[in-house]
């Protein structure tokens, strides 16, 4: 889903430009095969080297994986509706984690 370009929460400051939309727009709550064609979120790349990628608010923290010799696939998995859609097969390896004083700093602003 293209998303809005919003100030970086990390040190350092965003490297790269505002993201651009496809056709359509995409409302929240549409299954993944509804959603019109376009970009899912959002890589940051800060002067200081550090990586981060935005899915919706959520922010996380992106570093460089091991080498591996076997196949692997990105999905998304719907469990609430038990759906699985492949996204892609992977050719270089990231670790993904969630940005922790993200999720605490959003739990925060609930209160």
């Amino acid at each position: 889903m293209p998303l809005v370009k919003r100030s970086a929460s990390a040190k350092g400051k965003e490297k790269v430009g505002s993201s651009l939309s496809l056709d359509g727009p995409s409302a929240k709550g549409s299954k993944f095969e509804d959603l019109a064609a376009g970009f899912a979120g959002k890589m940051l790349v800060y002067k200081s080297g550090a990586v981060k990628l935005r899915l919706g608010d959520i922010l996380y923290d992106v570093s460089a994986g091991s080498n591996c010799i076997f196949a692997e696939d990105v999905v998304t998995i719907n469990t609430a509706e038990k759906q699985c859609c492949v996204l892609g097969a992977l050719r270089k390896r990231a670790v993904v984690n969630p940005d922790i004083n993200c999720l605490v700093n959003s739990v925060i602003d609930l209160g």
